[in-house]
């Protein structure tokens, strides 16, 4: 629903903010005070064409802001708004677009900068705007097609029929693939098999590689290593000059000959020992590992060979032995996939072969259902219009045959004549202003129950109809105005009466200036702006005649409640 609107700097408009109501809202006016202008505002920021001319004179932009409460965002505007990475704030959505004094303009959702095709898309998803055809979803065949099928109760076998020409898709492309040019299918064969071969012929096991650059250090240091290891040892315990072993020795002769004197040396005596024994440890470890180094010649070489051959395969296969070894399962299934290619494809023939009968059979019978539902939703169509003084008018849904595809069998267009004797044409091709409009409200109160766009906007619905025509279009926009936002701008005091909200847009006048500002008006308020609507002058007696209006659908409307609670 759309709450508020904000606007700068627009055509006449210096600032103005409005706040809707849900419901029916009206907008009236003298002419020319400047309530298209207030829609024209609006259909800038759900991505209207922009142009310098829209700038207020002497301003640098002008800027339009529109929030709309969105509870529960319809499938394609969550889509919409996940494209271009937009979140829901409190279930706000605000669009906004500025027009700068040299034509250049910039849209935003939320604050997030977008194009302003992707503004007009969201925008379509939010409002309905009657009267010109920007943002009239009913035009779009995809729109028609979706309301068809909700009101023929098919959108369960129009999915079911989507979701089956989906696989097939897939089927499709899985088939394509298969059958593509059997030499180039036995040459990646032959190749695959000459790298799992290698990769198999390299017997690698992870940690080889590690284990073996450690090998590689250990027989490179060889000479070095054994040279400190007796070095140490000799050091420890076997040395032409003092050995550590022998000095330690002397030590503890001494100290047990101290702890002989003086019992307080046994703790010293105790320590030496202890390190005595650590000494020995050392020296039989180094003396152990010096005995047992064999170091052949010629290994080095083979180690090396070994990791050259690991890293020839790294290069072709991966980073690491594991890559390597995961490459050859995936070649390996690869491989499988082309020998058992012919068996594949045949089953895949036949599994397309029987979901296309499905889908043939699926697509026939949602048809069906399609033109039977025509047929009751045409006959509704048409008994709305009469009611709206198109008594001429004739309504049809076109259903061609097309090939299979996501959406069935159906090519449906709405078509209408609007009058008497011409040929049916396209809702498109359908006359602009009014005549469109009331088409449009016929279709919405027929669609209220299906339509996903929560707000429509009627300009010059009231063209060209008066005294009882004009009380139908009242009573449909009002019954209308149960389930939708509707926003009408209009001439009339039949359509406005009715009204949850009535605002009324006038010319203003300040330093030489002319301007535009809006006022929600209520009680005597309103009852004068309905006066000048019944006869262009507020008397007595169209003040009476407005009076009555309002009692008629307010009072009935009172009364109705009062009966509900009792």
């Amino acid at each position: 629903m759309l709450e508020v609107v904000h606007i700068r700097d627009y055509a006449l408009i210096d600032a103005l903010d409005v706040e809707f109501q849900p419901g029916l809202n009206v907008i009236t006016g003298e002419t020319g005070a400047g309530k298209s202008i207030v829609v024209g505002a609006l259909g800038l920021a759900l991505g209207a064409r922009a142009s310098a001319d829209a700038v207020r004179s002497g301003a640098d932009r002008a800027s339009v802001e529109a929030v709309f409460r969105v509870a529960a965002p319809s499938p394609p505007l969550s889509q919409l708004l996940a494209d271009s990475d937009i979140s829901l704030e409190d279930d706000m959505l605000i669009l906004s677009r500025t027009v700068a004094a040299d034509g250049r303009s910039r849209a935003q959702v939320n604050g997030k900068l977008v194009t302003i095709a992707a503004l007009a898309a969201i925008g379509d998803e939010l409002v309905d705007l009657h009267g010109q055809h920007e943002h009239q979803s009913l035009l779009r065949s995809a729109c028609q097609l979706a309301l068809l099928d909700a009101y023929a109760g098919a959108d369960d076998a129009a999915r079911e029929v989507a979701s089956c020409v989906s696989r097939l898709n897939k089927l499709h492309r899985e088939i394509e693939t298969l059958e593509a040019d059997d030499r180039d299918r036995a040459r990646q064969a032959d190749f695959l098999r000459y790298e799992i071969a290698e990769i198999d012929a390299a017997n690698l096991e992870p940690g080889e590689e590690e284990a073996l650059r450690e090998r590689q250090h250990l027989i490179t240091h060889a000479e070095n290593i054994y040279t400190l290891a007796n070095t140490a040892y000799g050091a420890l315990y076997d040395s032409d000059e003092t050995a550590a072993i022998d000095a330690i020795d002397a030590a503890l002769t001494a100290l047990e000959e101290l702890e002989d004197i003086d019992p307080a040396f046994s703790a010293l005596r105790a320590q030496a020992t202890e390190a005595r024994a650590g000494i020995e440890d050392v020296a039989e470890e180094l003396r152990g590992y010096t005995s047992r180094m064999e170091f052949d010649a010629d290994e080095l070489d083979t180690v090396n060979a070994r990791l050259a051959a690991i890293g020839d395969l790294k290069r072709k296969y991966g980073e690491t032995i594991p890559d390597i070894l995961a490459y050859c399962e995936e070649a390996a299934q690869r491989l499988s996939g082309y020998d058992n290619r012919d068996a594949r494809l045949t089953a895949l023939q036949q599994e397309r072969e029987a979901l296309l009968a499905e889908a043939d059979q699926k697509a026939a019978a949602l048809s069906r259902q399609r033109k039977d539902g025509a047929a009751r939703m045409d006959a509704q169509i048409l008994k709305t219009l009469q009611s709206l003084d198109m008594r001429g008018a004739r309504f049809a849904t076109s259903i061609e045959e097309a090939a299979l595809c996501a959406t069935g069998i159906d090519k449906v267009a709405f078509m209408l004549a609007a009058n008497k004797g011409e040929p049916p044409k396209p809702l498109r091709q359908v006359a602009s202003g009014g005549e469109i409009s009331r088409i449009m409200l016929a279709l919405k109160t027929v669609f209220a129950a299906q339509d996903p766009v929560s707000t429509l906007i009627f300009d010059e619905i009231d063209t060209g109809i008066g005294g009882a025509t004009a009380r139908r279009v009242a009573e449909k926009m009002q019954l209308l105005g149960k389930q939708r936002q509707v926003l009408c701008i209009t001439h009339l005091a039949q359509i406005a009466a009715p009204s949850r909200a009535h605002y009324v847009v006038m010319k203003t006048t300040a330093s030489g200036r002319s301007g535009t500002r809006i006022s929600l008006v209520a009680g005597e308020e309103r009852e004068q702006e309905l006066a000048r609507l019944l006869d262009g002058s507020v008397s007595a007696v169209s003040l009476k005649h407005a009076r009555a209006l309002l009692a008629e659908y307010h009072e009935k409307k009172s009364s109705t409640r009062k009966r509900k609670q009792q």
